[in-house]
């Protein structure tokens, strides 16, 4: 895997994810070493993930490139009101990860330039990066339908996407190659799927049983190829062209360890047909319903 590792901290000190993973400070700590050892220089976070910016600012000691999230827009917010709104939260992430710039600043919810404020949110957006706040600009999306909207209008430097097994969306649609086209980064996440592909079928939480089908599939390809899921799901990822870095969140540094020497490795296997094209079965967001 050439591209880029992207360290994930969604788990760091707050429970994450349908199996609730939780990492504490002192493997957090284990984790950003092992890291920082390893050519890892980047980490992935967001204001909303609990204590995780502080956390990292009091760990990180300058050692990584920091990719931080806006958070949604305020739904009664004025117009007038939404550069101070987002001066007002950049500069407390800035100041939780104690650094003076940010290597990209993402919005968590792209949603937000498809409302009446969209150009204004933009605007206020691009005068952070003109103010030398942030190195770039980009986009967290979870649902692919609303991004030709938004380039068709905006312009950003990184898009950052889910990609999983199951999840190929940004390979069916073509985005990959259109994205590749615009000369912008790809970013993938949620290559574990919230860590739930490195589960068997009968270990799925009563709520994620409507996918039990897709999990036994799962299980038989496992077995019969002779694959852990680990593997499995970064050798699919390594395979993938145009992709320029990987968010992976870990449980623990033994885990990373695993991620970043299979990172090296191509595999190359015949898939079954495991795309689920039902989005509320593979978008985080719909699992709570």
């Amino acid at each position: 895997m050439k591209k880029k590792i992207i360290l994930g901290s969604a788990n760091f000190d707050q429970s994450y994810g349908v199996k609730k993973n939780f990492i504490n400070k002192k493997e957090i700590k284990k984790i950003l070493n092992f890291a920082a050892r390893n050519n890892v220089k980047s980490i992935d976070t967001s204001p909303l993930y609990n204590k995780s910016e502080k956390i990292i600012g009091l760990l990180n000691n300058h050692r990584f490139n920091i990719i931080t999230k806006i958070p949604p827009k305020p739904k009664k917010i004025k117009k007038n009101n939404i550069n101070k709104w987002l001066q007002k939260t950049v500069m407390q992430s800035l100041k939780n990860l104690k650094i003076k710039k940010f290597d990209c600043l993402l919005l968590h919810s792209a949603d937000s330039l498809l409302s009446k404020d969209g150009d204004e949110f933009y605007k206020c957006i691009k005068n952070i990066k003109k103010d030398k706040l942030t190195n770039r600009i980009g986009l967290s999306i979870y649902d692919f339908n609303i991004l030709g909207k938004i380039l068709k209008r905006f312009k950003f430097d990184i898009v950052q996407v889910p990609l999983n097994i199951f999840d190929q969306r940004l390979l069916e649609t073509g985005w990959l190659r259109k994205l590749k086209n615009r000369k912008m980064e790809i970013h993938v996440r949620s290559i574990f799927m919230q860590g739930i592909l490195l589960l068997k079928s009968s270990q799925l939480p009563k709520k994620l049983k409507k996918l039990n089908k897709h999990w036994l599939l799962w299980d038989q390809w496992l077995k019969k190829n002779k694959l852990n899921s680990l593997k499995a799901c970064v050798s699919f990822i390594s395979n993938q062209n145009h992709i320029d870095g990987v968010v992976v969140g870990c449980n623990n540094k033994n885990q990373l360890k695993q991620i970043l020497k299979l990172r090296q490795k191509k595999n190359y296997f015949s898939l079954p047909n495991l795309k689920i094209i039902n989005t509320k079965l593979i978008d985080p967001r719909e699992w709570a319903n």
